[in-house]
């Protein structure tokens, strides 16, 4: 396995390394304040040495502390929703102390932003971010995987290696990925096409849950998420990152590796960055038995070039990601008699086996991205941003053989080919009076084109454009946001007549206005909160007019309705924030009211094709309405010790036939302890976690309306161990985790395979960070 055989090597080199050279003594203490523009304190700012891989966060006074620094050149980086990023050189020789004010800029709003540390700097906005140690303990995880374990989110899944985020009950097309500022396009429309991108190339995600079409356009009525890379350096030399994952289940290894660099003299103000992951897993398994052609290989590779003269930015990027995903042999059914058997049975009932080999049917898809951006500075400190983008998604899909053909062998049933570019022209309104804001327009267009043995949807062309405004004013104790955005959508799709076999368009026309508003009071520097009304909507996607044929990747025959509607969304949420030094809450209440919502229905029949035979589902519309509660709860009981709570709870009604949704996410409750001290000997920031993940069944479900009734709710424990090793002037991150370590046998309502199989069985991961 040549990803293995790599990260053994590597290994081994970071192993003789640590061994090779005594640990320096890294005893120095950087300290201070950070303040607004009004010196006032700002709480939650992360401050973070970008080399020593250290960091804090800001306390309801602005105070940081970070101890354990060692001597040397790194970069000091100061992070905060709602304010400008900030990073210098600094060079440790003792103690510091840096009091730092950041500039307030406009931000997105009346949306719920999910990131790690629930601290909130005055906006509309409920945050949290997932950077740093929480981004590392979930290296190695798909992107809907890596998000599951905040509040609010779940994961939808076909299999063990295809998944995508679901936020507040919605996925799919409802959840737009924007990648360093580029939003992703790929064949998204089924739930087994997982997001085409590499989690490796962010150091921060963030989540927005809520409308967001007022900022990103039209299908954001579910929420946004945001992959943010590390701004590329700006002092001279040469930095770089290695990760190296292992696990047992599935016997998977990862690696990953980023290299950094920037330029003085004559080419002052240019910078770089090269970053590639190589990943290979065999059959997954379960508490029981082994998930046969279920492996997974995954190669990716991006570049950066970025130069700053005067008052301007350019920047050029470029990614790439390849994958090949095996399709699980137990959803595979010759006739109806089996079909129901598999139904029935606890287990597949067919060979259990470890290989890494993956067999028919499988799918590659490969997505590359080209994106290039110009921005220049005013004398007013407005900004004025131009982002290119062109993205080449192709996926192709293999499914079992039904001929003894040899050149069918390596040929592939379905391909798809989708061309995106989008432009996009924002201005940003620097804060002034205590008013800021945004302007922009932004326009895309795609075609997809099919190829195949077997029609599954029609080729097709589209045009968007869009116009929005932002603008924000903050006063006192109060912040006011509003927005208002007007969309259009244009598609053509080209058929062809099944008798005559000539071909003919359909062209569709859609176009919507969006608004939102809100405001933020913070009672004090502890307490705060938030409301905001926003409005989304959504066109149709090709798949769920025009879909008609069976999916081997998730076994099913799916059936689309070209006479669908637009999805309008009405979204209202309120959100409570409280932080003191041993007390961090988060509380968020919201009500999402869908007309027209398009869903997947099981049409409790069965399409019997001399390829298998496949339960159907009928792509139909629905007035719902879907509400809930996020919570998340830190305690620091004593000194060392922390408690942790999360809370997920999410209410689906379908209004049109007076019954609960379907398909809508379990509650999820996880608690846990964190024991964690700032050093042992050498060992910098060791910290051990236990928690407790509990998923109750899904009982809100109408009668008779699924092929299987939904699974048992389950219990499961999860532990996570670690530490920060200094090597000299580099740093070695050390994570282990042990997941479902009861070796628990479940199955889980949100996983298409739930029909055919169980979740994964106990998972060993260790994770290393080598930062140089």
């Amino acid at each position: 396995m040549v990803c293995s055989t790599k990260a053994t090597v590597l290994l081994c080199m970071l192993m003789s390394l640590s061994l090779a050279s005594a640990a320096q003594e890294c005893h120095y203490v950087i300290s201070g304040k950070v303040l607004d523009g009004q010196k006032m304190p700002i709480p939650g700012v992360i401050v973070r040495l970008l080399k020593g891989a250290l960091g804090a966060a800001t306390d309801t006074g602005g105070n940081f502390t970070i101890p354990g620094v060692c001597p040397g050149m790194d970069t000091i980086a100061y992070e905060a929703i709602s304010y400008d990023k900030i990073r210098f050189a600094v060079n440790i020789k003792d103690d510091k102390v840096l009091n730092i004010v950041l500039s307030a800029h406009d931000n997105q709003l009346s949306e719920v932003v999910v990131k790690g540390e629930k601290a909130q700097a005055l906006n509309t906005v409920s945050h949290t971010e997932l950077s740093g140690l929480a981004l590392l303990q979930t290296r190695g995880a798909s992107l809907g995987e890596t998000l599951k374990e905040l509040p609010g989110l779940n994961s939808i899944q076909t299999g063990p290696s295809l998944s995508k985020p679901v936020i507040h009950g919605l996925h799919s097309n409802r959840v737009l990925i924007i990648n360093d500022g580029v939003r992703q396009e790929g064949q998204q429309w089924g739930s087994e096409h997982a997001p085409e991108i590499d989690p490796f190339v962010a150091n921060k995600i963030t989540v927005v849950k809520g409308a967001a079409s007022v900022r990103y356009g039209s299908d954001a009525i579910g929420g946004v998420v945001l992959l943010s890379p590390d701004d590329l350096p700006t002092q001279k030399g040469i930095t770089g990152d290695v990760y190296l994952i292992g696990a047992t289940n599935g016997q998977m290894g990862a690696f990953s590796g980023l290299l950094q660099g920037a330029f003085d003299k004559k080419l002052n103000g240019l910078s770089w960055r090269i970053q590639g992951t190589l990943k290979d897993a065999g059959n997954f398994h379960t508490p029981r038995y082994y998930l046969t052609n279920s492996g997974l290989k995954e190669g990716d590779f991006s570049a950066n070039l970025g130069y700053k003269w005067k008052k301007m930015d350019f920047n050029v990027y470029y990614s790439q990601y390849y994958t090949k995903v095996g399709i699980f042999f137990g959803a595979e059914s010759g006739n109806l008699k089996e079909l129901q058997e598999k139904f029935a049975m606890s287990t597949p009932g067919i060979p259990s086996y470890f290989s890494y080999n993956i067999d028919r049917p499988y799918q590659t898809v490969e997505h590359q991205l080209l994106k290039a951006t110009t921005s220049y500075q005013f004398l007013n400190k407005g900004k004025l941003e131009l982002t290119f983008g062109r993205q080449n998604d192709i996926r192709q899909e293999y499914d079992e053989l039904t001929t003894s053909n040899p050149a069918a062998e390596n040929s592939p049933q379905l391909r798809f080919q989708l061309i995106t570019h989008t432009l996009d022209l924002i201005y940003t309104q620097e804060s002034k009076n205590g008013f800021s804001g945004s302007v922009g327009v932004t326009g895309k267009t795609s075609g997809n084109t099919f190829e195949g043995v077997r029609s599954l949807i029609p080729n097709y062309r589209d045009y968007n454009g869009g116009v929005f405004a932002i603008e924000k004013y903050s006063i006192g104790k109060f912040t006011f946001e509003a927005g208002v955005r007007y969309d259009y959508r244009w598609l053509r799709v080209y058929e062809r007549n099944p008798t005559t076999l000539d071909l003919y368009n359909v062209t569709y026309q859609y176009s919507n206005a969006t608004g939102t508003v809100g405001s933020t009071y913070r009672y004090n520097d502890n307490l705060s909160a938030s409301f905001n009304v926003g409005s989304a909507w959504r066109a149709p996607s090709i798949n769920e007019m025009y879909i008609y044929g069976e999916h081997f990747s998730d076994a099913s025959f799916e059936v689309g309705d070209s006479n669908l509607k637009s999805e309008r969304s009405i979204n209202t949420g309120l959100s409570l924030n409280y932080k003191s030094d041993k007390f961090r809450a988060t509380v968020d209440m919201y009500y999402n009211s869908i007309s027209n919502y398009i869903y997947d229905k099981p049409a409790l029949k069965y399409r019997v094709l001399p390829s298998g035979t496949f339960p159907e589902f009928d792509f139909t519309q629905a007035n719902v309405n879907i509400r809930g509660v996020d919570a998340a709860i830190q305690y620091d009981f004593l000194p060392q010790f922390t408690f942790q709570s999360k809370t997920t709870i999410v209410r689906g009604y379908n209004e049109s036939i007076h019954d609960w949704l379907i398909s809508m996410p379990c509650d999820r409750f996880e608690n846990g302890f964190e024991y964690h001290l700032q050093k042992i000997g050498k060992l910098k920031q060791p910290y051990v976690s236990l928690e407790n993940v509990s998923v109750l069944r899904q009982t809100r479900v109408p009668p008779n309306s699924d092929y299987v009734p939904p699974p048992a709710g389950y219990s499961l424990f999860n532990a996570n161990a670690g530490f920060t090793l200094p090597i000299r002037k580099n740093t070695l991150n050390i994570n282990f985790a042990v997941n479902n370590i009861t070796n628990v046998a479940y199955r889980d309502y949100l996983d298409h395979f739930r029909y055919y199989a169980d979740e994964l069985g106990i998972n060993y991961i260790l994770r290393l960070k080598y930062s140089f």
